[in-house]
């Protein structure tokens, strides 16, 4: 009866065939991601996303509460296994206290009588004769 004779070679053979599986199973996964399954993809580009999970809750075994973010607009939905409710629908979303203090702060601070967004006049470069600056007087460049 001989001894298992595994030399160096042949634990180098078993762990090269080890990642080469690994990396078929990375592969396979990265594809599938592309084609869309698993989690959610991903929008390219500079675009904004319009849809989210803000919150989600289990409420017992077979139903959960989600809270649902789109285009600013929020909506609760109740998912079980065998019907969907919407429960509320175009809830305003709640702002946080940061953002709450900013707006107050930005109220308090602007003047009675402006705007939210007021007219910036910027003057218009020497030689440049289509500008606010001109138009208020015309002798200034003759």
């Amino acid at each position: 009866m001989d001894v298992l004779d595994i030399t160096l070679t042949d634990y180098l053979k078993y762990a090269l065939a080890l990642v080469f599986v690994i990396s078929l199973i990375g592969l396979v996964a990265v594809i599938a991601r592309r084609a869309g399954f698993g989690l959610s993809t991903t929008v390219h580009g500079k675009r904004q996303r319009r849809l989210g999970i803000v919150e989600s809750m289990n409420v017992d075994g077979k139903r959960k509460l989600i809270l649902i973010k789109r285009d600013n607009t929020e909506h609760l939905i109740l998912l079980g296994t065998s019907s969907d409710l919407l429960i509320e629908s175009a809830v305003a979303p709640q702002q946080n206290a940061f953002t709450q203090a900013l707006s107050d702060a930005a109220q308090t601070t602007r003047p009675p009588g402006s705007s939210a967004n007021p007219r910036i006049d910027i003057p218009s470069p020497p030689g440049n004769t289509a500008g606010p600056t001109d138009a208020k007087d015309p002798e200034q460049h003759s």
